[in-house]
């Protein structure tokens, strides 16, 4: 688990370890994002391009947002791919263009070309700043926040000014509980934090199996970030989680409504659409944790992704017009 120490790469860098414990690193490039370098999106220059990577939960969220606004024409994607030597690799096939007349090999470089001594993790996502050659930012958040900001055709928004407070809110109980936690199960190193970790990566989805069961979606029939974020996790469950970070009490296609709510959403082309289970079993089993020493990748579960659900019998599935002040149907 390497790192960026003054702008050079330490592959035993500061440990992400404490007292046993999985500590996730903070952002590094938390400035806000120009709200005027979002709009210069719609001139067409393709001035900001959006680095992530299909095994990555944090990423997937953002591909998601970038593909139900369908900004795929004017927010071009690099993809960060393969094993993750001195970090994130690049895919060569893409958008991002050479640099000095040379591709860049490794995700840490975009960090260090335009902060010479960065010092912190090189994450994905990323937006990277073509013309300026830097980083504008690596924290999903505000950049959920800020595609979310990007005119659609008719002003949706997957996050309704009625419902930030909330959506923060379930963001928060989402990650803590559950995103993150997965993570502390996985790669603890003592058996009282794994304990912890996994009785949080339980009651939350426990208690998510209850709020699931009267509503279509997190509120109610609108789609929200929200949603987004806990769809990255749950699609990743049966496959990584319940495996290879031993959150082995249940798996997803235990918990009726939850497991019904995931089906929903992936059986939508925008989200299906954007799910590399193949990508998702070698970025955990090859790069995540020291518990597979031969790299063996293992199977997919058999799980049947395309049988129906009656979600529909919950509601539609709406998300929020700002042109129009009102909730209109989700063309998934």
């Amino acid at each position: 688990m390497g790192m960026l120490i003054d702008g050079r790469w330490c592959e035993n860098g500061e440990q992400e370890i404490r007292d046993g414990s999985y500590v996730r690193a903070p952002s590094v490039v938390q400035q806000p994002i120009p709200p005027a370098t979002i709009a210069g999106l719609h001139t067409g220059n393709k001035a900001l391009i959006l680095v992530a990577s299909a095994s990555c939960p944090w990423s997937h969220a953002v591909v998601l947002l970038r593909s139900i606004k369908q900004l795929e024409s004017i927010f071009p994607l690099q993809m960060a791919v393969g094993p993750r030597i001195e970090g994130y690799a690049l895919q060569q096939e893409g958008p991002l263009p050479a640099i000095d007349g040379q591709k860049l090999a490794h995700v840490h470089q975009l960090y260090t070309r335009g902060n010479a001594t960065f010092t912190g993790k090189s994450t994905v996502p990323l937006i990277w700043d073509v013309r300026h050659q830097i980083v504008i930012s690596n924290d999903s958040s505000k950049i959920l926040q800020a595609l979310d900001d990007i005119e659609s055709p008719r002003s949706n928004t997957l996050i309704p000014d009625h419902l930030r407070l909330k959506i923060d809110l379930m963001n928060n109980t989402i990650r803590k509980g559950l995103a993150n936690a997965v993570y502390r199960a996985g790669l603890a190193q003592t058996q009282r934090a794994y304990d912890d970790a996994v009785s949080q990566v339980f009651t939350t989805l426990d208690w998510l199996e209850g709020h699931l069961q009267k509503q279509r979606l997190l509120f109610g029939t609108i789609l929200t970030t929200a949603d987004l974020r806990l769809f990255a996790t749950l699609v990743r469950f049966d496959t990584v989680y319940a495996t290879h970070f031993r959150c082995t009490r249940y798996r997803l296609t235990d918990y009726k409504n939850t497991w019904a709510y995931t089906r929903d959403l992936y059986q939508q082309p925008s989200f299906s659409d954007t799910v590399d289970f193949d990508a998702i079993l070698a970025g955990y089993y090859l790069n995540d944790g020291e518990q597979n020493p031969f790299d063996i990748v293992p199977e997919r579960p058999s799980i049947d992704w395309a049988q129906a659900t009656s979600r529909n019998g919950l509601g539609p599935m709406e998300i929020w017009s700002n042109q129009d002040q009102a909730p209109v149907s989700f063309q998934g």
